[in-house]
C-alpha cells in the first residue's frame, strides 16, 4: 500500500487497492467513490431473521417448531401414537 501512494504522488497511474480495517476502507485513492455490495440475511429490530413471507416457509417453520417442542414428550411415550420409545423408531419419527 505505500508503494502505491509514493506512485500516486508521482504522478504514476496504479490499479486501485484496498484494504479493511475495522470501521473503515482505506483506499490508495485520495477522491472517487467506492461501490459497495454484501449479502445478509434479513433481520427485524432485535436481530432476529425474517421468515420470508411464502406460505411454504412460514409453513416449514411451524412444523420445525412443532417437531422440536413435541420430540422430548414422544421419547418419554407421553405424547401417544406407538407407545414407549425403544430408540429404533426414532428415525421414522424424525422423517
Amino acid at each position: 500500500m505505500k508503494y502505491a501512494e509514493r506512485n500516486a504522488l508521482h504522478g504514476k497511474l496504479d490499479k486501485p487497492e484496498y484494504f479493511i480495517k475495522p470501521g473503515w476502507i482505506v483506499t490508495n485513492k485520495r477522491n472517487g467513490y467506492v461501490k459497495i455490495a454484501y449479502k445478509a440475511i434479513a433481520t427485524d429490530e432485535r436481530g432476529y431473521p425474517l421468515i420470508p413471507d411464502n406460505t411454504s416457509y412460514q409453513e416449514a417453520v411451524y412444523w420445525y417448531v412443532v417437531m422440536k417442542l413435541s420430540f422430548p414428550k414422544w421419547l418419554k411415550g407421553s405424547l401417544g401414537g406407538r407407545g414407549v420409545n425403544t430408540g429404533q423408531n426414532v428415525y421414522t419419527y424424525i422423517q
